[in-house]
């Protein structure tokens, strides 16, 4: 199941923002808060692009949301050095 960072923060244990402070520290998030193109296609985290409607200019607004697989929470808890037991509890 993939998750947003924020899902993502609340498997392993942390607070969304804390995960995000600590992924730029490891420069995997852009000071922006974007996914490093380095991080890319790599199966652990992708860019999910999305749109909404804005009524106020009558038009759809687009941006990105970080998101991470199964495989990427493995990763990012290795990273972090935060150890998982059950990510399906947490979620």
């Amino acid at each position: 199941m993939n998750r947003t960072l924020d899902e993502a923060a609340a498997v392993l244990g942390i607070k969304p923002r804390a995960l995000r402070k600590q992924l730029r520290g490891l420069g995997v998030l852009t000071q922006l808060g974007e996914l490093a193109c380095k991080y890319r296609d790599k199966g652990h985290l992708y860019i999910d692009p999305r749109s909404r409607w804005n009524p106020s200019i009558r038009q759809y607004s687009h941006y990105a949301v970080v998101m991470s697989t199964e495989q990427g929470l493995g990763w990012l808890a290795q990273q972090l050095g935060i150890n998982v037991t059950n990510k399906d509890a947490a979620a």
